[in-house]
């Protein structure tokens, strides 16, 4: 675990224009892991793109932290689903095959 992989909460919120209770809001709830890194909370960077899709529908469709929990859940159980169907499409080619 390298730091230079680690993003300060400080430097996203100034970037992202947002407070920092809401990214800490997003961590309580589980959506995105803020880890301590010499004693300044931080953001690993392969949960950047979530972070801004997160923070897109918090700014633009004024959906709160409960929310956008809910819709991840969902976005996650879709994802699932169509990966489950794309294994069942390539069991039944076997059969279609013969």
């Amino acid at each position: 675990m390298t730091k230079e992989n680690y993003i300060p909460i400080a430097t996203l919120c100034t970037h992202y224009n947002v407070e920092m209770s809401l990214i800490k809001d997003l961590d309580d709830n589980g959506l995105i892991p803020i880890i301590q890194i010499e004693k300044s909370p931080c953001i690993h960077q392969d949960f950047i793109s979530s972070l801004e899709k997160m923070l897109r529908l918090h700014e633009d469709l004024q959906i709160n932290v409960a929310g956008i929990d809910t819709i991840f859940n969902l976005l996650n159980r879709v994802e699932a689903m169509q990966l489950e169907l794309r294994s069942l499409k390539n069991r039944l080619k076997i059969y279609e095959d013969e």
